[in-house]
């Protein structure tokens, strides 16, 4: 039996790993003749005390986020793809992309970029690919650089 996938979710953050990872998710998309999602999530667990000083953070993180979905999406685009959807979200990156996004997307595969997080930085303040991996309930494919120089 062949698997093949209606809905691939790629998470990107800007990243050099999220990228990669939109760059085979393109492709697995074209691969698949399936709609592409492109999601970013601004973590607000970290701006609660900024914003309430300054409510134009979020503006400001959801122009960046929006400016950058475009970008994404007319590459994808200009890689052969029609059905290009974005999707941004205010929370925590690693519930969201787990459960909620997937869910609410119908995405039945999703691809990471690896994070550049040593041990001890895991440790510290944890993976998201790393708790993703755990508790989404879609097949996922975790994309690693095999440059080490970056």
């Amino acid at each position: 039996m062949t698997q093949s996938y209606k809905t691939i979710l790629v998470a990107v953050d800007g990243s050099s790993g999220a990228e990669l990872a939109l760059h085979k998710a393109i492709h697995v998309a074209k691969r698949n003749q399936a709609r592409l999602v492109i999601a970013h999530v601004i973590d607000t667990r970290a701006l609660h005390n900024v914003v309430a000083f300054d409510a134009s953070v979020y503006e400001s993180l959801e122009k960046e986020a929006k400016d950058l979905l475009a970008e994404y999406q007319q590459e994808a685009k200009n890689a052969g793809l029609e059905d290009v959807q974005t999707v941004i979200e205010f929370g925590n990156p690693k519930t969201l992309l787990s459960l909620d996004i997937p869910k609410q997307t119908g995405a039945d595969l999703m691809l990471l970029g690896a994070t550049g997080l040593n041990a001890f930085e895991r440790l510290l303040i944890g993976s998201s690919s790393e708790y993703i991996m755990r508790h989404a309930t879609i097949d996922l494919l975790i994309v690693r650089n095999s440059d080490k120089s970056i």
